[in-house]
C-alpha cells in the first residue's frame, strides 16, 4: 500500500503542475484555453529534440523546453487572444481560437514526428529502498523539481511585484489600470507561466512515459481536476492533482488503467454533486 501512495503522489505532482498552470491563465486571464495539453506535447517532444538528437544535458534541455512553451503560450496571447478580448462573444472566439492552436499544433507534431511513440530513455538511473517503499531516483528527481517549482511559483505569486500585480488584475482588472497595472501585459504573462509549467511537466514526464502525438489528450484530465479542485484556487489544484494521482495508482493496479480512469471520473461526479464549486472552489469569472 506504501508503494502504490508514494507512486501516486509522484505522478499527483504532475497534474499539480499542470493544473496550477491551467489555473493560472483561467483565473488570471479568464480565457478557458483548452489546448493547454498540447504544450504539455510540446515540452516532451521539445525534451526529445534536445536530449536525444541534440544531446543536449538533461535539465539543460528540461529548462529550454520549459522557455520554448512559456514563450509559444505568451506569443499565441500576444497575437491571437489580446485581439479576441476586444471582440464581442469573447468566451466564444477565444475556445473556437483554442481549437485551431490544437488542431495545428497537434498536426504539426505529426508532420514532423510522424505518429510512432519516442523514447527519451532514463535520465537517471538507480533504486532507493526507504524502508519498504522502492522509489528510483528518476521518481525521486521528479518529485523534488515538482515541489521547487510549486514553491517558486508560491513565492512568485505571494512575494513579488507580478505577482501582486496579477492577484490585483485577477481582482479587478478596471482598478488594476486605474494603478498603472497593465492588465494586457498581465494576462500575458499568466498565459505564458501557465504554458511553461505545461511544457515543464512534459520535460519532466517525457523519460518516464513515451513521447507521442496524443499527449495532448491530457487536457481533459486536468480541466477534471481544476473542477474538482475549484476554479481559481491553488490550494483546490494540488489537492485535486494529488488525489488524481492516487486515485490512478491504486486504480490501475486493482482495476486497470482503462477502469481507474473511470473510477477518477466517478470520484468528480460525487463531489462535485455534493460540491458543485469543487473541493476548494471560489468564484470566478470567465470572459463571456
Amino acid at each position: 500500500m506504501a508503494q502504490l501512495v508514494v507512486d501516486g503522489l509522484a505522478m499527483g505532482l504532475v497534474y499539480v503542475l499542470l493544473a496550477s498552470g491551467f489555473n493560472l491563465i483561467v483565473d488570471i486571464s479568464g480565457v478557458l484555453f483548452i489546448a493547454y495539453g498540447q504544450f504539455y506535447m510540446i515540452g516532451a517532444y521539445a525534451l526529445y529534440v534536445l536530449k536525444v538528437m541534440l544531446r543536449v544535458p538533461f535539465f539543460v534541455s528540461l529548462v529550454i523546453a520549459t522557455i520554448v512553451s512559456a514563450v509559444l503560450g505568451g506569443a499565441i496571447y500576444r497575437l491571437v487572444f489580446h485581439r479576441i478580448r476586444v471582440m464581442d462573444r469573447q468566451f466564444l472566439n477565444g475556445i473556437v481560437a483554442a481549437v485551431g492552436f490544437m488542431l495545428l499544433i497537434g498536426q504539426a507534431i505529426l508532420l514532423v514526428f510522424g505518429t510512432a511513440s519516442r523514447g527519451v530513455g532514463t535520465a537517471f538511473k538507480g533504486m532507493l529502498k526507504l524502508g519498504g517503499v522502492n522509489l528510483s531516483v528518476e521518481k525521486l528527481v521528479l518529485i523534488v523539481l515538482g515541489v521547487a517549482v510549486l514553491l517558486g511559483l508560491h513565492l512568485i505569486l505571494q512575494k513579488t511585484n507580478v505577482g501582486r500585480a496579477m492577484r490585483a488584475v485577477s481582482f479587478s482588472p478596471d482598478v488594476s489600470e486605474l494603478q498603472g497595472i497593465s492588465s494586457d501585459r498581465v494576462y500575458m504573462l499568466a498565459m505564458a507561466i501557465g504554458c511553461g509549467l505545461a511544457g515543464f511537466s512534459g520535460g519532466v514526464m517525457a523519460p518516464i512515459f513515451a513521447v507521442f502525438p496524443e499527449m495532448g489528450s491530457i487536457a481533459l484530465l486536468i480541466l477534471l481536476v481544476v473542477m474538482l479542485g475549484g476554479i481559481g484556487s491553488m490550494p483546490g489544484a494540488i489537492l485535486a492533482g494529488l488525489i488524481l494521482g492516487t486515485t490512478l495508482s491504486f486504480g490501475q493496479y486493482f482495476l486497470g488503467a482503462g477502469l481507474a480512469q473511470i473510477l477518477f471520473f466517478a470520484v468528480v461526479g460525487i463531489i462535485l454533486f455534493v460540491r458543485p464549486g469543487g473541493l476548494l472552489g471560489e468564484d470566478t469569472e470567465i470572459q463571456i
